[in-house]
Parts: structure tokens; sequence; C-alpha cells
């Protein structure tokens, strides 16, 4: 099954120890986009400068196509995490009613209702097996 990872970059070594164990099961990562951060690439633009960055249109087109193209993502969040860019990820594939799991924490709000909350590897499985076809 493919599966799309949304994170944020602080959480890169437990998205890498997921992807592996996913890996290990026969499902796939679509889109990788923890290889390279931009934010740190590019950091010494303004905000202006950072927006109008070709690259920064190709990471977003690269990102939503690779939503589109997976079965379900998983927001892999350890510990509660406050707004990143991995929530705008979540949104999108509710928008395209992809199923969403949260492995791990998340914050109390109403929006992450349809969310399927995973607190173990032991949940992830069980969740996985629901979706696959």
């Amino acid at each position: 099954m493919k599966v799309y990872l949304a994170s944020s970059f602080r959480y890169i070594n437990e998205v890498k120890e997921l992807q592996s164990y996913l890996y290990s099961k026969g499902h796939i990562v679509s889109c990788e986009w923890w290889k390279t951060d931009y934010k740190l690439e590019l950091k010494t633009q303004t905000i202006a400068e950072w927006f109008a960055s070709p690259i920064i249109k190709v990471i977003y087109r690269r990102s939503l196509d690779a939503i589109r193209e997976s079965r379900l993502l998983i927001f892999v969040t350890p510990e509660a995490t406050k707004f990143n860019g991995a929530n705008v990820e979540v949104g999108i594939a509710l928008a395209l009613d992809k199923p969403v799991i949260a492995f791990g924490q998340l914050e109390k709000s109403g929006m992450y209702e349809p969310v399927i909350r995973c607190a173990t590897i032991l949940d992830l499985e069980l969740a996985l097996k629901e979706f696959e076809i």
C-alpha cells in the first residue's frame, strides 16, 4: 500500500524509523520530503523571496501529488504538536477523502475528529490492516 508520511522536521528520526518499518511490511512511502530541509537551504532569503523561489512551488506540487496517489496519510507526531506544514498535508488528505492516521499524540482540536489515533505500533498495524485492499 502506498502511504504518505506527514510530520515536522524535528521528528525526522521517528519518520525514518516508521518508513523502515513500513517498508519491512511491504508498504511504499510516496514521498521522502525530509531529504532536504529548504527552510535551512534558503534561510538567508526574506519571506517574499522564499515563497517566490521556484523550488517552493515544486515542493508543494510534489507533496500534493504524492498525497493524491497515496492510499492514506500517516501523521507522525510523537508529542502533541502545534501548527506546522504537516497539518496542511493532513487537511489536504482529509479533503481528498483519504484516511488519516495519527501515530503519536494530537493537540485537542475538533478538526482532528476524523483522524484515527494510534499510540503504539500495534495500534498502527491494526489500523493499516483495515485499509489494505
